[in-house]
């Protein structure tokens, strides 16, 4: 299992403006491709269900910045993705955890206290 740690002072962009955030996704050079190549280095094949996940984190990010803790992604989400299982739902896609696994696919810092079992946890 892959788990990064994050340092809550080295990652916090809550703060950034919306054109910081921008810039910085911007030189990530992001594309379809290395997330598809980052989902096969961790035996993963993306579906349309597991980009409907990426695309909402890039943009959650984009829109708040990177959150305080996991929990605030999880709980966002959870939210959004209600209709079709919530969690549940979730970690079939991302049996790593949505937030940890979710993140690094989606080329994305892992937010604080991602390492937690909890949001790896398998149902």
């Amino acid at each position: 299992m892959k788990q990064f740690t994050a340092d809550p002072q080295e990652t916090e962009t809550a703060g950034q403006t919306d054109s910081e955030r921008v810039t910085e996704l911007g030189n990530q050079h992001w594309s379809r491709d290395k997330s598809q190549q980052l989902a096969k280095d961790e035996a993963i094949e993306l579906s349309d269900e597991h980009w409907a996940v990426v695309v909402f984190l890039r943009k959650y990010y984009l829109e708040n910045g990177l959150p305080i803790n996991a929990r605030e992604t999880a709980r966002a989400l959870n939210q959004h993705f209600a209709s079709q299982g919530g969690n549940r739902y979730l970690h079939k896609l991302f049996p790593e955890g949505p937030v940890t696994q979710g993140s690094r696919i989606a080329s994305l810092r892992t937010p604080a206290y991602a390492t937690d079992p909890s949001f790896g946890t398998s149902y």
